[in-house]
């Protein structure tokens, strides 16, 4: 009878352990390093996202994203909310409504939050471009809000590809 004890115990003890190893060799995950240049870009027609982790097409996704030196969005949406962190260069974002040049300049190691269906313009500021890390808990989209008779201010601004009245823009292929 002692043995059968003796035996159980070692079984629960044994148990306990491997199970307890198979729980916690479940919850690591795997390390990943992703050098600057091993991030793969799409064109968004003068932007470039470059995902990091997630899908930004499904969401949720972290990216880099970066803007010509120079480039001004046309007035725009997107349908969730994102975050972001100014990594390289200096870009401004301001509200419809408000004056570019009181817009708040965002210089490396600046976070700013933008909610959806806020409309908005981003620029990056001329020299060199805007590099910026962005997130977002849904997928990444644009909507063109530029007013139709907007004339040539809002001509001059460039436009993501694929974006017009009403659509999302779509990274070019």
């Amino acid at each position: 009878m002692k043995n059968y004890m003796r035996l159980g115990l070692v079984l629960a003890i044994a148990g306990g352990a491997f199970i307890g190893g198979v729980a916690v060799g479940k919850g690591k995950e795997a390390v990943k390093y992703v050098g600057r240049d091993e991030v793969k870009f799409d064109d968004l027609g003068g932007p470039k996202l470059g995902t990091l982790y997630g899908d930004y097409k499904k969401g949720p996704y972290g990216a880099l994203m970066q803007l010509p030196g120079g480039f001004t969005s046309p007035l725009h949406i997107h349908s969730g909310d994102y975050e972001a962190v100014q990594i390289e260069g200096t870009s401004m974002h301001w509200l419809k409504g408000e004056d570019m040049s009181k817009a708040k300049k965002m210089t490396p190691g600046s976070y700013w939050t933008m909610p959806g269906k806020l409309e908005h313009v981003s620029s990056c500021m001329p020299g060199k471009d805007c590099v910026l890390f962005v997130w977002q808990k849904g997928k990444f989209d644009f909507t063109d809000k530029t007013p139709k008779d907007a004339g040539s201010a809002a001509g001059s601004a460039a436009k993501p590809a694929g974006a017009g009245s009403g659509s999302a823009a779509k990274p070019a292929k």
